[in-house]
């Protein structure tokens, strides 16, 4: 992983956790452990990138819920 691709990992974590009210470590565990962050968002990385913080987060909010991750 690229340092470009290793901050926007950073910036949708961060992201997601601000709009959940949760803390950014408990969503890369959440992410992380349900592999979200290896198989789709380093993956798709050239097209999400290309989104609005708005997208990408309601995108990422809806992906977790569809893996269980969160309700």
């Amino acid at each position: 992983m690229n340092s470009e691709t290793l901050d926007f990992v950073i910036f949708c974590v961060s992201s997601v956790a601000e709009r959940m009210k949760m803390s950014a470590r408990d969503v890369y565990r959440k992410m992380s452990e349900s592999g979200i962050i290896s198989n789709y968002i380093i993956p798709c990385y050239d097209v999400l990138h290309t989104f609005s913080k708005q997208y990408i987060t309601d995108d990422l909010i809806s992906v977790m819920k569809e893996k269980g991750v969160v309700a």
